[in-house]
C-alpha cells in the first residue's frame, strides 16, 4: 500500500496512539519495571501453554493407556537399502533373506516373520507364485477332495497359442499318472501326449490312413464284461451293460453316418439301423470276438428279413423296390464309410482295443496326429468315435467296481484343441455337455483347453453356443493364460475378474524384446504364466509361472515346436 507524505505521517500517530493505549501505565514509564512486567506476561503464557500440553497429554494417556514411541523413532522406516530415519542407517545393498518353508509348529518361534499361504500345497506341483514365489500345486481332482477349494472337479483353460497351456496340461496329466489316477487323452490331435505316455508306460493307440482301425460295430470294453458279469449272478446288471452297449453302438453309427451325410438322418432309416444292430447281436455269426463290421450291417440292410422289412413300414413286404427305394439313402451313406471321405479307418476291426478293467494302462493316448487338418469330416468322425469308445471303457470299469468285481478306479479325461471337439459332429457339444455335469458321478475329472471365448462363439447353432459358454460357468476352475484385453472383457461377463487380474493377464500378451545385435526375438515375458480363478465372486485369483523340471527338459515332453528345431 502506498501512502503521501501527509497520510504517512497521520498513519503512524495513530499505530503509536494504540501502542500507548495498549501498554499498560506500569512505573510511570521507568524502563525496568516495564522490562519486568513484559517477562512476567511471557513466563504467565508459557506457563498456560506448559499446562495445555500436560492436560493433552493426559487426556491421551486416558484413552490409550499403551506407551508411544518417541518421534524420532517413528519416523524411521525400513527400505530395500536399511533403516532410514534419525538412528538408522542405510547402505548400497541389502541382500534379500533366504525363504524356507515350515510347518506352524516348526516355525512359530520365527514370528513375526513367518506368513501364511492362502493356497493349499496340495496336489501336482507346477511352479511358482508370482507375487511371492512360493510353491504353486493344483490339479482338479486334489481341489476338490484334498483341499475341498472347488465344488467339481473340472477345469477350463483358455490361452493364446505358444504361450503354455499344453504344458500345463501334461503336467497335471503326469501328476495324475503319480496320484494313481488313470489320464486319458482321448483325440490328441497334434500327438502331444505320446512321449509322456510312452515315458510312464501308457498306452498309445494310433488311428489314421495306415496306422490303425476302430471297429464302430465292436462291443468295446463295456461289452467284454457281460460274461464277468454273468458268471457273478449279476444277470440283471448284464441285462443293462448290453442295452447300454446297444445304444452306445446305435449312437455311434448314426453319428457317423450324420457326419458323412452332412445332415440328419430320417426316422425311417434311424429305426433300421437300430433294429437292424438288434438283429446282428442275434446272429450266430459274429461273437464279441468276432463282431461285425460295417460291410456286414450294410449287406444285412441290403437282404433284409422280413422283421427288418416291416420296419422300414413297406405295406407289402415282398415289394422288394419299395423296401429298396427307402433304404437307398442310407446304404449309400453306409458304403462312404468304408471307402470315402472317412478313408478305412473304420473299415475294419478295432487294432488296438482299449481296456480298462483287469490290468489298466498308467496312462491313455489315442494319437490320431497324422489325420490332416483339411479332412473336416475324417477328423471329426474319428474324434466323436473315440470319445465314445473311450468312455464306453471308463463305464466298464465302473460298473465292475459297483458289482464288487474290481477296484475302483478315477480317471481324468484331457480335452485339447477343444473347439475341433465341439465340431466334430452334432452331438458332440450336447457329449461334453452331459459329462461336465456328471464328472462326479462318472468318477471321471475333466481338463478342457481352447484358446478363447471366440473358438465357443463359431459354433453353428445358437443353443451350442449358449451350451458351450455353460462349460466355463460350471467349471471348478478358469485358468487363464495370456489373453488380449478385449478377451478377458468377454470372459468376464461369463466368470467375474477383478481389473488387477485383467490388466496382468493382458500384459502377459506383450511379444517379447528383440535383440537389436543378433535379430532374435526374446520369449515373451508371459509365456508360463497362468491366473487361476475359482467360484463366481469378483475376488482376486492366484497367479503363478510354470518351471519345467530336468526330467520333463531331457525327455522333450513338452517340445510342442520339434518340426522347427532347425530354423533357429
Amino acid at each position: 500500500m502506498r501512502f503521501t507524505y501527509r497520510g504517512r505521517r497521520f498513519f503512524e500517530d495513530r499505530v503509536r496512539h494504540s501502542y500507548r493505549e495498549s501498554t499498560p501505565k506500569v512505573g510511570s514509564g521507568n524502563p525496568d519495571l516495564l522490562a519486568a512486567s513484559r517477562r512476567a506476561r511471557r513466563e504467565a503464557a508459557r506457563e498456560r501453554e506448559l499446562a495445555k500440553r500436560q492436560a493433552f497429554k493426559e487426556e491421551v494417556a486416558r484413552r490409550d493407556p499403551s506407551p508411544r514411541e518417541p518421534k524420532w523413532r517413528r519416523s524411521t522406516r525400513l527400505t530395500a537399502t536399511g533403516l532410514q530415519g534419525p538412528g538408522g542407517g542405510s547402505t548400497d545393498v541389502i541382500d534379500v533373506p533366504m525363504m524356507f518353508r515350515s510347518t506352524t509348529m516348526h516355525a512359530c518361534g520365527l514370528f513375526p516373520w513367518v506368513q501364511g499361504d492362502t493356497h493349499p500345497m496340495i496336489g501336482t506341483p507346477h511352479g511358482r507364485q508370482i507375487a511371492n514365489g512360493r510353491t504353486f500345486c493344483y490339479d482338479p481332482v486334489s481341489a476338490t477332495y484334498r483341499s475341498r477349494i472347488q465344488n467339481t472337479p473340472s477345469a477350463f483353460v483358455l490361452g493364446l497359442p505358444s504361450f503354455g497351456k499344453s504344458t500345463f496340461a501334461r503336467k497335471i496329466f503326469a501328476g495324475e499318472v503319480a496320484a494313481g489316477r488313470i489320464p486319458m487323452a482321448f483325440a490328441d490331435t497334434k500327438g502331444e501326449y505320446v512321449k509322456l505316455v510312452e515315458s510312464v508306460g501308457g498306452v498309445v493307440i494310433r488311428l489314421g490312413h495306415g496306422h490303425g482301425h476302430l471297429n464302430p460295430l465292436a462291443v468295446g470294453a463295456l461289452g467284454s464284461i457281460v460274461p464277468r458279469l454273468e458268471e457273478a449272478g449279476r444277470h440283471d446288471l448284464a441285462k443293462q451293460v448290453k442295452a447300454d452297449v446297444l445304444a452306445r453302438r446305435r449312437r455311434l453309427v448314426q453319428g457317423l453316418c450324420e457326419i458323412e451325410r452332412g445332415e440328419p438322418l430320417r426316422q425311417i432309416e434311424r429305426n433300421i439301423l437300430g433294429r437292424a444292430l438288434r438283429l446282428l447281436d442275434d446272429d450266430t455269426r459274429f461273437d464279441p470276438e468276432n463282431p461285425p463290421l460295417i460291410r456286414d450291417l450294410s449287406q444285412f440292410i441290403e437282404n433284409p428279413p422280413a422283421e427288418l422289412v416291416r420296419t422300414a413300414r413297406i405295406r407289402n413286404t415282398s415289394d422288394t423296390a419299395a423296401y429298396a427305394d427307402t433304404v437307398r439313402e442310407l446304404l449309400a451313406t453306409l458304403d462312404a464309410l468304408l471307402d470315402g471321405d472317412l478313408g478305412t479307418v473304420f473299415a475294419e476291426q478295432t487294432t488296438k482295443p482299449l481296456d480298462l478293467t483287469d490290468q489298466p494302462p498308467t496312462a491313455v493316448c489315442v494319437d490320431i496326429s497324422t489325420l490332416s487338418a483339411s479332412e473336416d469330416k475324417l477328423l471329426a468322425a474319428v474324434m466323436f468315435a473315440c470319445w465314445e469308445d473311450g468312455f464306453g471303457a471308463v463305464e466298464a470299469a465302473h460298473v465292475l467296481a459297483d458289482a464288487e468285481l474290481g477296484p475302483q478306479r478315477n480317471f481324468l479325461t484331457v480335452i485339447d484343441e477343444l473347439w475341433r471337439v465341439l465340431n466334430a459332429g452334432p452331438g458332440m457339444v450336447e457329449r461334453i455337455n452331459a459329462t461336465t455335469r456328471l464328472t462326479r458321478t462318472l468318477g471321471t475329472a475333466l481338463l478342457m483347453i481352447t484358446h478363447t471365448v471366440k473358438d465357443l462363439e463359431s459354433l453353428a447353432e445358437v443353443s451350442d453356443i449358449k451350451k458351450a459358454k455353460g462349460f466355463i460357468e460350471r467349471a471348478g476352475a478358469v485358468i487363464v493364460g495370456a489373453l488380449p484385453r478385449e478377451e478377458m472383457e468377454a470372459l468376464d461377463q461369463i466368470v467375474p475378474f477383478t481389473s488387477t487380474d485383467k490388466d496382468l493377464v493382458s500384459s502377459w500378451s506383450t511379444p517379447g524384446m528383440r535383440d537389436p545385435d543378433t535379430g532374435h526375438e526374446a520369449a515373451s515375458p508371459g509365456r508360463g504364466c497362468f491366473l487361476l480363478k475359482i467360484g463366481s465372486q469378483r475376488v482376486p485369483g492366484v497367479a503363478f509361472r510354470t518351471e519345467l523340471t530336468q526330467i520333463e527338459i531331457d525327455n522333450k515332453w513338452h517340445d510342442t515346436d520339434a518340426r522347427f528345431a532347425t530354423a533357429a
